[in-house]
């Protein structure tokens, strides 16, 4: 590899070593470097130049933290990630400051990191939580930059982002959640008192049941079965269909109450239809966004429905909530980590560990037993 330097100046000589070609564009690519001194000087300085260059040493480069951040989400698009996804990920990176966004790789150190961090916590008011999700964002641009040779290394490794204490999750009681059940079947749109009881009875994602189609549902299974194979989204008012969150298929089993309350509302569907002269399909969405419509429920109305009625009844719960209430009953009853894990579609236990552990008194007591018949005393009899 050679090596060229010229005075541009007495003294000041830039130093230019040929890299080789770009693969993509084709065109040939210089290193550069400036240098102060004498001519001898210069020379074994670029030497060393050649060296560096030939032994893979990363070039500085101009590119700016946001051009990065652009090229960072077109490769993960590219790569499929999920619509969703790159939803929350494009929304994070309109958020950071401008002048973050221009800085050039080669001067984003650690410490200008924890000056972002403390800027978006006490200047724009980021609860921790939220500067945690812009460390996740920053540390997956700057690994990918570290893989193309943009930079050397990873600035966020050393960076400290904030600690988040989650609270822990207190489920809404069963008393509740049936009252809430109970308004909607009585409202404009019975049809929420289904979704909310199939969300309760089954711990899925709103998402989830909104993807739900009629071949989804067995009801000739001991007991009734749904298989959640995909979720519906609602981004910028457009609706989504995709595979689920970990982009696996689940098997979920129905009470037969809640399997029954299906099979009527299959019947009126299928009534509506053949009145309206559309026979029922099983890919027909079990939920539709209006009454012979193609499309799936979107999942915000079920969640402006649940919140509406959370509020008349003064019921202090979140649609989210219910899932936590199916994994509450179920480990409180002594069921196993991996069937709740199974049920709620986590990638794997731990995940199920980390949220629920607290919400396990039932097994703790459990474990007590054990542990006090197998440390108990035989009795002592006392002799005369």
């Amino acid at each position: 590899m050679r090596g060229s330097m010229r005075e541009r100046s007495p003294g000041n000589w830039q130093l230019r070593v040929f890299e080789g070609t770009d693969p993509v564009s084709g065109k040939k690519r210089y290193r550069t470097r400036a240098y102060q001194g004498a001519k001898r000087a210069a020379s074994k300085e670029l030497a060393k130049f050649v060296a560096e260059v030939d032994g893979g040493a990363v070039a500085p480069t101009r590119k700016t933290v946001g051009a990065l951040l652009d090229e960072w989400l077109a490769h993960i698009e590219h790569l499929g990630r999920s619509p969703s996804t790159l939803y929350n990920y494009r929304r994070l990176v309109k958020q950071l400051p401008d002048g973050f966004k221009s800085q050039q790789l080669a001067k984003v150190t650690p410490k200008l990191i924890d000056d972002l961090y403390r800027h978006l916590g006490t200047v724009r008011k980021r609860k921790p939580a939220t500067v945690l999700r812009f460390h996740a964002l920053l540390r997956a641009a700057f690994a990918q930059g570290v893989r193309w040779g943009l930079v050397d290394r990873n600035p966020t490794d050393r960076a400290t982002p904030p600690r988040v204490n989650r609270p822990e999750i207190k489920p809404p009681t069963v008393e509740d959640v049936i009252r809430v059940i109970d308004r909607a079947a009585a409202s404009r749109n019975p049809e929420n008192a289904l979704v909310f009881r199939l969300l309760a009875a089954t711990g899925c994602r709103r998402g989830e049941v909104c993807g739900l189609q009629w071949r989804d549902i067995d009801f000739d299974s001991e007991p009734a079965r749904v298989l959640i194979r995909r979720a519906v989204l609602e981004i910028e008012k457009k609706l989504i269909v995709q595979g689920t969150k970990t982009h696996a298929a689940r098997g979920v089993g129905l009470d037969e109450e809640t399997a029954e309350m299906l099979r009527q509302h299959r019947a009126c569907a299928a009534e509506l239809g053949l009145a309206s002269g559309v026979p029922p399909t099983p890919d027909d969405f079990v939920f539709r966004k209006m009454p012979g419509s193609s499309e799936p429920l979107p999942p915000d109305r079920i969640g402006q429905a649940w919140s509406r009625y959370c509020k008349e009844l003064g019921v202090k719960a979140r649609l989210h909530d219910l899932r936590h209430l199916q994994a509450s009953m179920l480990l409180d009853a002594g069921e196993a980590v991996t069937v709740v894990a199974a049920r709620l579609g986590h990638r794997d236990t731990s995940t199920t560990l980390k949220v629920y552990s607290h919400l396990m008194p039932g097994a703790d007591g459990r474990a007590a037993g054990i542990v006090g018949s197998t440390l108990r005393r035989p009795d002592v009899t006392s002799r005369d």
